[in-house]
């Protein structure tokens, strides 16, 4: 592999960063610390990086169907002996559990038709600010589309950040009325609205949920792909948005299109927003994601069935560890 030496940002490279079977990534989609030289953290993630060439393999949570040529591409280099191995070993998500039924969304979603609504839930760690956690109200309800949000309390100043790094607040207060006046009431039966946390893997697997605004992290990119749901990309910080260019790319597909913030504001508009559902739920894009969701609920059964994919891989890993017992 060649070296690329480059004097500037890595957010303002003029090309896309082409690694061995990877979808060609941006420089202002990589991972927050490597847009920034001055970061303290930029040289630890080189010096990670290194480090890796020293381990003896790595056991990775995805499977054939989700990254094909970069699993293919980490053989050749580990046949080659420039790269360690890797083993896939997923994917490895919780199975739906009965447990769930009695909570509030799932009955909620019982009375709901089929694959007729939005799941919107940025993760454990993900929120938004203010401004756009009114926008995305604002969008959703006029995509006309029926939906399930999983509410946060919003930032303080960032538009998407994490919710662990937001101020403290009582036990009593509740999320949700940080939402526009009168939007509970006014979307009352068409939506849902609930505070903090929903059975993420009970909900996905519910025959009434049709599409998933998410925020590509890479365990709900997991358990939507192992449950058929296509998605919406709305990455928040890490890696998220190196997972979103991945899932909208043609190679894998399982997200309709990526929503993008207005230049002026910084946020995720309401008409984007809605335009975003509306072509999920009935446009072309959405019909080629909802297709790309079947294949890969279908290609994750495979993996994850006895015997397949993921037991061999687990059971090589143990070949290697007795061969040098």
């Amino acid at each position: 592999m060649a070296m690329v030496t480059t004097t500037c940002e890595c957010r303002d490279l003029p090309e896309p960063v082409v690694l061995p079977g990877c979808v060609p990534l941006h420089g202002a989609d990589l991972v927050d610390p490597l847009q920034d030289r001055a970061n303290p953290v930029y040289p630890l993630i080189v010096e990670l990086g290194l480090d890796y060439l020293l381990a003896d393999g790595f056991l990775v949570n995805t499977f054939d169907a989700m990254e094909h040529d970069t699993l293919v591409a980490f053989k050749e280099l580990s046949d080659k002996g420039v790269y360690p191995p890797a083993y896939a070993v997923g994917p490895l998500v919780r199975s739906p559990s009965g447990e769930a039924e009695n909570d509030t969304c799932i009955r909620w979603l019982d009375e709901q038709p089929d694959g007729s609504v939005m799941y919107v839930c940025f993760g454990t760690g993900g929120t938004l600010s203010v401004a756009q956690t009114a926008e995305l109200a604002a969008g959703l309800e006029a995509s006309g589309q029926r939906f399930l949000w999983v509410v946060r309390f919003p930032s303080d100043k960032d538009v998407s950040a994490s919710y662990f790094g937001t101020n403290n607040r009582g036990d009593d207060d509740d999320p949700t009325s940080y939402l526009p006046e009168e939007f509970v009431e006014r979307t009352k039966g068409a939506g849902l609205a609930v505070p903090l946390w929903a059975p993420q893997v009970e909900v996905l697997n519910h025959r009434a949920v049709g599409g998933f605004v998410s925020h590509c992290g890479w365990n709900s990119t997991l358990e939507a792909a192992s449950a058929g749901v296509p998605t919406l990309a709305w990455p928040l910080f890490a890696e998220q948005k190196m997972n979103a260019v991945m899932l909208s790319s043609e190679r894998v597909g399982l997200a309709a299109l990526r929503v993008r913030p207005d230049d002026d504001r910084g946020v995720v508009t309401r008409e984007e927003v809605a335009s975003a559902v509306r072509e999920l739920t009935a446009g072309k894009k959405g019909a080629a994601a909802r297709k790309k969701a079947r294949e890969l609920r279908a290609a994750a059964a495979v993996a994850s069935a006895p015997g397949g994919p993921q037991q061999q891989a687990l059971e090589a890993v143990v070949g290697e560890w007795k061969g040098r017992g």
